[in-house]
């Protein structure tokens, strides 16, 4: 947000150190009251080359009164001269979840009996303990350019449908049942990235290129056989002084003779992607998307009066996004993406790092997302961008 800061994060003085911590206080009727902490650190890795880019990592500690569990550690750390970049996440959950089964449309209807009312909805709901450990090795290969290896590791236990009672009444109920939930899943694959954005945690101009594949075997200790690939970019403009257009799209296949795993499905929602929907409302083998944010910020450095130190550091941001899951890359049609719209408020928590508070409100305007003639929203309060 702030035009007279360094572009770079690089130029911070050398072995920097800072963390940023925030309270995590939420409520959605799957989890009733969350508590918890959201934050950032951020350190320096470089011992003689000034251009060393700042390290972080992201992490999120949480605690529901319905005695679910979150922990959450994301990080990007890069060695001197960045020679060497290192990537990932690690976090265990034990928290609610949707099977809205496999497709396009997420018409699935079921009917949550409960002391003989029956609640209808269009997915079923579950609850988990899931584990995961995604590493990534990168190798610097060129100027902005890096190249290595990957790994994913997931497991998923403890699985329990939370209605006691329910009846499908839909009669393509057995794309709930299609892709198994519970198991392992264990994957190695190759990752390359190109990234010149100015900086990493806001950008304000740059280019963002990343192509990563796994391929899942049973020989790894995976229960499941599968490949992946994956294409992202993302395009950064300064449209005006501080202001920024993001441009992401994204295209995810998958190849598979069997069920591939709910989790190791193309997905369509979350607090980062698609902002409006659920995770996994839309979800299929295949994936195609875009999104589009326009990031406004209030900053005024010629303004000194004592009630603009506050409104300086606010911010407005307003993104439309669209995607489309289909099974086989025949199925594909342009006139069935599912559009998403939204807007929120910026708050400025890191002048020297660009790091925001980030309140985004999203409506998934597919009018059956949420059942039939029925519209999804979402309420996200995080740090930091969605990308």
């Amino acid at each position: 947000m702030v035009d007279r800061l360094p572009a770079q994060l690089d130029t911070f003085p050398r072995s920097f150190k800072k963390i940023d911590i925030f309270p995590a206080i939420s409520y959605a009727p799957e989890t009733n009251l969350t508590l918890g902490v959201i934050g950032y650190y951020y350190f320096d890795l470089a011992k003689r080359s000034t251009a060393t880019r700042l390290s972080n990592a992201e992490f999120l500690a949480a605690y529901t009164l319905a005695n679910q569990v979150v922990a959450e550690l994301r990080w990007d750390v890069f060695s001197d001269d960045n020679a060497w970049r290192y990537r990932g996440e690690a976090f265990f959950n034990r928290y609610p979840d949707r099977n809205y089964g496999l497709g396009n449309k997420a018409n699935i209807l079921i009917a949550e009996i409960e002391n003989d009312i029956a609640d209808t909805l269009n997915y079923l709901r579950f609850d988990s303990d899931r584990i995961r450990f995604a590493p990534v090795v990168l190798k610097r290969a060129g100027k902005n350019l890096y190249i290595g290896l990957q790994g994913d590791l997931e497991s998923l236990y403890r699985l329990r449908t939370i209605p006691k009672e329910f009846q499908v009444i839909q009669d393509d109920a057995d794309a709930l049942w299609v892709s198994p939930i519970k198991g392992t899943r264990v994957g190695l694959g190759l990752n390359m990235l190109y990234d010149s954005r100015n900086n990493i945690i806001n950008p304000l101009s740059g280019t963002y290129i990343e192509f990563s594949n796994f391929f899942y075997q049973p020989f790894l200790g995976s229960d499941f056989t599968f490949s992946s690939f994956r294409l992202e970019g993302r395009q950064y403009l300064r449209v005006a002084k501080n202001h920024t257009l993001a441009m992401r799209g994204i295209a995810n296949f998958r190849f598979s003779e069997d069920p591939i795993p709910l989790r190791g499905l193309s997905r369509v929602g979350g607090r980062n992607f698609m902002r409006g929907y659920f995770q996994g409302t839309y979800q299929d083998n295949h994936l195609l998307a875009f999104e589009l944010e326009y990031r406004l910020p209030f900053w005024n450095e010629h303004l000194n009066a004592p009630w603009w130190k506050l409104w300086k550091r606010l911010g407005l941001v307003g993104f439309v996004g669209g995607s489309q899951v289909f099974h086989e890359p025949q199925d594909f049609q342009f006139n069935q993406f599912n559009l998403a719209a939204g807007g929120g408020l910026r708050i400025l928590f890191n002048q020297a790092s660009r790091l925001n508070i980030r309140i985004d409100y999203g409506v998934g305007l597919s009018k059956d997302s949420n059942g039939p003639s029925k519209r999804q929203t979402g309420l996200y309060f995080f740090l930091a961008e969605a990308f």
